[in-house]
C-alpha cells in the first residue's frame, strides 16, 4: 500500500480486490463477470493477457448473456477460481479445489444475497435503474471479496505477488469515458 509498509491481511486484500471490480462496474467500465474476472486476474496474477479476461467473462453478464438467470458477478467469480485452482490440462488431477471451491463460493453468495439468480436479485428495482445499478455494483465488489477470501485460503502465497498499485487505483466515471473514446479511436485509427 503507498507509504504502508506493513502487508496487508488477506480481509484487507480482499476489500482491495472488491472495490476496484465495483469501482470497474460504477464507472462504466466493465459489467459484473468481466469486473470480477479481470480484478482478479490482474490482481492475483493469474497471467490471462489484457483483455483476455474480458473476452472470457464477456458472454456472462445480466445473469448469462442476459437471460436473467446466474449472476453475472458470480459466473466471473467461477471462473476465476478456475483460473487459480482448476485443472491445466486434461486428466490432470491438479485442479481437485476448484469444484469444492466454486461451491462454497455459490452457497456463501446464496446465504447473502438469498438467490444466485440475476432475475431474482433485480426483481425489486426493476423500475428504479439507479438503484438497480449501484445493486449490481455492490454485489459485484462483494462477490470479488467472497471469491478472493476463498482463493486465498487455498493459495495463500497469492498475497505475496498481488498489484496493489492496480488493485488501489480509483478511476472516476469522467476519467474512465475518456479512457473509452481514447481506446476506440486507438482502435479504428481516428
Amino acid at each position: 500500500m503507498s507509504g504502508d509498509t506493513s502487508k496487508p491481511g488477506n480481509e484487507q486484500l480482499a476489500l482491495m480486490i472488491g472495490k476496484r471490480a465495483e469501482n470497474l462496474y460504477l464507472t462504466g467500465q466493465l459489467l459484473c463477470s468481466e469486473a470480477v474476472l479481470a480484478v482478479m486476474n490482474r490482481g492475483l496474477g493469474g497471467g490471462l493477457p489484457e483483455g483476455m479476461d474480458i473476452r472470457l467473462a464477456s458472454a456472462l453478464p445480466i445473469g448469462l448473456g442476459n437471460s436473467g438467470c446466474t449472476c453475472g458477478a458470480l459466473s466471473g467469480a467461477a471462473l476465476a477460481l478456475g483460473l487459480f485452482l482448476g485443472r491445466d490440462c486434461p486428466g490432470a488431477f491438479n485442479g481437485k479445489q476448484a469444484m469444492p471451491a466454486a461451491n462454497l463460493l455459490h452457497n456463501r453468495f446464496k446465504g447473502l444475497f438469498g438467490s444466485t439468480c440475476c432475475r431474482v436479485l433485480t426483481q425489486k428495482l426493476k423500475h428504479n435503474q439507479k438503484e438497480h445499478f449501484k445493486q449490481c455494483g455492490r454485489i459485484t465488489g462483494q462477490t470479488a471479496e467472497l471469491a478472493t477470501l476463498l482463493l486465498l485460503e487455498k493459495r495463500p502465497e497469492l498475497a505475496d505477488s498481488m498489484d496493489l498499485d492496480y488493485l488501489e487505483a480509483i478511476d472516476s466515471w469522467l476519467g474512465s469515458k475518456f479512457r473509452q473514446l481514447v481506446n476506440i479511436a486507438g482502435r479504428y485509427g481516428i
